[in-house]
C-alpha cells in the first residue's frame, strides 16, 4: 500500500502478527522481573515457568488483572511502597507520578521511571503523529489537571510529535476561549463532550461561532462519542474542521494507545514498542483473533514499563475491528470503541451499550435532538430490564403534540431495527441536559429527571402495552 502520511515506527507497516510474536518473544523475560519485583504479582505467577509463556497462547493462561486489583493494593501504601502493591521499583527510582481521572471509584496512582517517562514519550509522538499532529501544528490541550495521564504525559508527546504546545485548560472560560483565539490554534485536543461544550462557549465569549477560529484539525478521546458519524458531523459543522482524530489510552498503561490516521475509518494501535495487546470475549476471557468485524473487549500487558507494570489488564473498553489494513500504510489493527464491558445493558436477551442507543437516537432526529442522551434506571447498579428501556431526549426546541410523537416513534422504532432492543422515549423540556465537558457526560445513567408533561404516562403505556421484542 502507499502511504499517505508518515509512520513513526517503521515496524508499523510490518504485519500484525509479526509484531505480536516481537512482543510475545519479551514475556519470559518481563514475567520474572513482575514475580520478584512486584507484591501485586509475586502469590500470582508463583509456580509458573515464565519461560513457558513466550507466546499469545502462554499468555492466555496467566490471570487477569483488573482496576480494583490496583485500587486494593493501594488502600494500605507502605513507606517503601507509596504506590501500592503493583509498585516495582524502588520509590528513589520514580521519577513521576501520574493520577488516573477517577471517574469509575477512587482515582489510582502509578509511577514513571526515567526509562518509563522516556519510552512514553516516544509512544505518544507516535500517537499524536498518526493523529495529525505535526510540524506547523498548534496544538491546544484542554486537560486541566497536569497530574492526570491526559496531562503532562500528553503534553510532552504533543510536542514530541512536533507541535507548538498552547496547554490552555484549567483556566476560566474566557480566558481559554482568548488564548486559542489570541494564539491561532489549528489543533483542538479534547474529549468529545468538551469539544461540543467549548464550541458553544465560544460563540458566547466572542459573539462568533467556533467555526472562525481556524480550529481544523480535532483530536478528542478520553470517552466514547466522536466516532459516532452524527457526532462528528456535527463536530465538524461547528468548529469548520477538516479532519476529526478519534484517539484512546488508559493511565493504566499507556495514555495513547490508539489513534485516527488520514483516513478516518478507525484508530490504530500505536503503542508497538511497548505494549502488547490481546482481545478477548469479555464472557468467558478467551482469546479471540485480530479480524475484521471481531468484536470484544481489549486487555494489555506493558511488556516495557518497569515503575508500576500491569499483565493482562482488562481495560474494559469493548471495540469492534473495522479493518487489518490502511491507506496509510499502518498493518495495525483499527478499531472504534463502543462502550465499556461494564457499562452493558441487558434487554431480555439482548446486549447493548448506552453509547449505541445514543448513536440510534440521533440518527433517527438529526438536529432536532440534543448530543445528550439519558437512560433511566431505576437504581444505579440496575442492568436488566424487562420491560421497554426508559430513554431520555431532549428536543432542540419546542414541538406540538403531534410533533412529539413523530419524534418518539422514530426513535424507537429505529432503535428496535437496528438494535433489536425496544427502548420507550421520554421527553425532557430544552434546557434539562446540557453538557458539561466532564468525561462520559454525552451518554449518562441515572434516576428521572422532570419529563415533559405527559410523556412519563406515555412512556409508561408503551410499556405495559407492548409485550414482545
Amino acid at each position: 500500500m502507499t502511504s499517505t502520511g508518515r509512520l513513526w515506527f517503521a515496524e508499523e507497516g510490518e504485519d500484525w502478527a509479526v509484531i505480536q510474536g516481537r512482543r510475545a518473544q519479551q514475556l519470559p523475560g518481563f514475567l520474572r522481573q513482575l514475580r520478584d519485583r512486584s507484591a501485586l504479582y509475586a502469590d500470582r505467577l508463583s509456580g509458573r515457568d515464565p519461560a513457558a509463556a513466550g507466546s499469545l497462547e502462554g499468555l492466555a493462561g496467566l490471570p487477569f488483572t483488573t482496576k480494583d486489583d490496583l485500587r486494593d493494593g493501594q488502600a494500605e501504601p507502605a513507606e517503601d511502597q507509596v504506590l501500592g502493591l503493583q509498585q516495582a521499583v524502588p520509590t528513589s527510582a520514580i521519577e513521576q507520578v501520574i493520577s488516573s481521572s477517577g471517574t469509575t471509584g477512587n482515582p489510582v496512582y502509578f509511577g514513571l521511571t526515567r526509562r518509563d517517562r522516556e519510552t512514553w514519550t516516544e509512544a505518544i509522538g507516535a500517537f499524536y503523529a498518526t493523529a495529525g499532529i505535526g510540524p506547523g501544528s498548534v496544538a491546544g490541550l484542554s486537560t486541566g489537571m497536569p497530574i492526570v495521564a491526559g496531562g503532562v504525559p500528553y503534553a510532552d508527546g504533543i510536542r514530541n510529535a512536533g507541535g507548538a504546545l498552547v496547554w490552555f485548560g484549567g483556566q476560566t472560560t474566557p480566558r481559554m476561549v482568548t488564548t486559542i483565539e489570541r494564539l491561532r490554534v489549528n489543533t483542538l485536543v479534547a474529549t468529545a463532550s468538551f469539544v461540543t461544550m467549548f464550541a458553544e462557549k465560544i460563540e458566547e465569549v466572542l459573539g462568533h461561532p467556533a467555526r472562525e477560529l481556524g480550529v481544523r484539525t480535532i483530536i478528542s478521546g478520553g470517552e466514547p462519542g466522536m466516532g459516532l458519524p452524527d457526532v462528528r458531523a456535527a463536530v465538524m459543522e461547528k468548529w469548520g474542521a477538516e479532519r476529526i482524530s478519534e484517539v484512546m489510552g488508559l493511565g493504566d498503561v499507556m495514555p495513547g494507545l490508539w489513534a485516527e490516521c488520514e483516513a478516518g475509518t478507525g484508530m490504530h494501535f500505536t503503542a508497538v514498542r511497548d505494549v502488547l495487546v490481546e482481545l478477548i470475549d469479555p464472557a468467558t476471557g478467551d482469546q479471540l483473533p485480530w479480524e475484521t468485524g471481531a468484536e470484544g473487549e481489549l486487555v494489555y500487558t506493558t511488556i516495557r514499563r518497569e515503575a508500576t507494570p500491569v499483565l493482562r489488564f482488562r481495560s474494559r473498553d469493548h471495540v469492534v475491528i473495522t479493518g487489518m489494513e490502511c491507506s496509510c500504510g499502518r498493518k495495525t489493527p483499527k478499531i472504534r470503541c463502543i462502550g465499556r464491558t461494564d457499562d452493558m445493558l441487558i434487554y431480555k436477551a439482548m446486549n447493548v451499550f448506552p453509547t449505541a442507543l445514543r448513536e440510534v437516537a440521533l440518527g433517527a432526529a438529526p438536529g432536532e435532538v440534543h448530543e445528550v442522551v439519558k437512560v433511566r434506571k431505576e437504581s444505579a447498579d440496575q442492568v436488566r430490564f424487562d420491560e421497554a428501556i426508559p430513554l431520555q431526549v431532549q428536543p432542540l426546541g419546542p414541538l406540538d403534540e403531534a410533533q412529539e410523537s413523530s419524534l418518539r416513534q422514530r426513535i424507537e422504532a429505529a432503535v428496535r431495527e437496528r438494535l433489536r432492543v425496544r427502548v420507550a422515549v421520554e421527553l425532557v423540556e430544552p434546557g434539562t441536559f446540557t453538557i458539561t465537558g466532564d468525561k462520559n457526560s454525552l451518554v449518562t445513567t441515572g434516576p428521572p429527571v422532570a419529563p415533559r408533561p405527559g410523556a412519563q404516562v406515555h412512556a409508561d403505556e408503551r410499556r405495559t402495552t407492548r409485550s414482545g421484542s
